[in-house]
C-alpha cells in the first residue's frame, strides 16, 4: 500500500493555517485524528473531534453538546475545493455543513470517495494541519473544465464550471456557517485529467487545444477572485495518466504509441498551468498562488513503488 500520508501531506495547505498556541484557548483545536498540535486545553475544559477547546469534565470520554454554536469565524480556517474523482466525497451543498465534529459536511468522513476510504483532502482536513480547517468540497467525479470544451462521460457530471456555479450561488455569500474571509480561506483547484483523456486523441492541435482549456479554467479562477482581489489558491497539475495500467493497455505493443503523445499533451498543459498560476499572483495584488506537482510526485511512485510501501 502507498504511504499516502506522505505524498499527499501537501505543503501549500500548511503555509495557510496556522498552529495554535498552548494552553489552546476556548474553541480552538487541541486533539482529533492525527492532530500533532498541542492537546492542552484550558483548564476546566476537554477536546471535541476533530479539536475544539468546550466547556466540561477534563477526563470525560463523552458528553453533551454545548449550549451555544462556537464563535466559527474566530478559530476556523475555511477550504472551498473543486475537482473530479481525485478530490471527491459526494459532498452535496444542499447537506449538512461543515462544522465541528464533521469538517467536511456531508457525507460522514471519509464521504464517498473513489478510494473507498480517506482520499487526499480528507487527510489534509482531518489530520495534517495545525488548526480546525471546514471544508467545502465541490469536486465532482468524471468532472472536466467545462462541459462544452470536454464532454464528461454522463451529461449529470459536475463540471468545474458547475462547481464553481454552487461556490458563486451559496457559500460565496458568506452564511453564518461559513463566516470566512479571504484571509482564512484557501482555494484548490485539481482539474483537467478528464479533460486531457478526452481531448489527446481528437483531430487538430491538441497543444493548442490545452490554451482553450486553461483560458476556461482561468475565467473561472476570475470568478473565484472578484471582487475583493484577495484570495490564497493551490493548484494541483495532472498527474502522469499515461502510465496508468488502462493507457497503457490501450497499445500494449512494444512500441506503444500512445503514451508519448499523451505525456507530451499533459506536460504542456502542466506548463502553461505553472506559467497562469505565477501570472495570477504578479499581477494581482493580494492573490496568492501554490501549485503541487503531482505529476512528479507520481512519477516518483511509479519508479519505485517500494519506496513508497508498495
Amino acid at each position: 500500500m502507498f504511504k499516502a500520508t506522505s505524498v499527499f501531506a501537501l505543503a501549500s495547505l500548511a503555509s495557510i493555517v496556522n498552529a495554535q498556541s498552548s494552553p489552546i484557548s476556548v474553541w480552538a483545536q487541541c486533539g482529533g485524528i492525527g492532530w500533532a498540535g498541542s492537546t492542552t486545553c484550558v483548564s476546566g475544559l476537554q477536546s471535541m473531534y476533530p479539536s475544539a477547546s468546550t466547556t466540561g469534565s477534563a477526563s470525560a470520554t463523552s458528553s453533551p453538546a454545548p449550549t451555544s454554536s462556537p464563535p466559527v469565524s474566530s478559530v476556523a480556517n475555511f477550504w472551498f475545493s473543486f475537482g473530479d474523482s481525485y478530490t471527491q466525497t459526494a459532498f452535496s451543498p444542499a447537506g449538512n455543513p461543515p462544522q465541528v465534529g464533521q469538517p467536511l459536511g456531508n457525507p460522514p468522513y471519509p464521504g464517498g470517495t473513489t478510494t473507498v476510504g480517506p482520499n487526499w483532502i480528507d487527510f489534509d482536513t482531518a489530520m495534517f494541519n495545525n488548526s480546525l480547517i471546514l471544508t467545502w468540497n465541490y469536486a465532482y467525479g468524471g468532472a472536466t473544465i467545462d462541459a462544452s470544451l470536454a464532454p464528461p462521460f454522463t451529461p449529470t457530471v459536475l463540471s468545474l464550471t458547475d462547481q464553481v456555479n454552487e461556490f458563486l450561488s451559496g457559500t460565496a455569500n458568506k452564511p453564518v456557517v461559513a463566516p470566512w474571509t479571504s484571509n482564512n480561506a484557501l482555494f484548490s483547484i485539481w482539474i483537467g485529467i478528464n479533460d486531457l483523456s478526452w481531448s489527446w486523441w481528437q483531430t487538430g492541435d491538441r497543444l493548442a487545444y490545452n490554451d482553450v482549456l486553461l483560458d476556461a479554467d482561468f475565467a473561472l479562477v476570475d470568478e473565484l477572485v472578484s471582487p475583493c482581489r484577495r484570495r490564497n489558491f493551490l493548484f494541483i497539475n495532472v498527474p502522469p495518466i499515461q502510465r496508468s495500467p488502462y493507457f497503457l493497455g490501450l497499445d500494449p505493443s512494444e512500441t506503444n504509441e500512445t503514451a508519448p503523445i499523451l505525456q507530451s499533451v499533459i506536460e504542456d498543459f502542466n506548463t502553461k498551468l505553472a506559467a497562469r498560476a505565477s501570472n495570477l499572483s504578479s499581477t494581482l495584488t493580494g492573490v496568492k498562488t501554490f501549485l503541487w506537482d503531482s505529476y512528479t510526485a507520481f512519477n516518483q511512485i511509479l519508479d519505485d513503488p517500494s519506496a513508497f510501501g508498495s
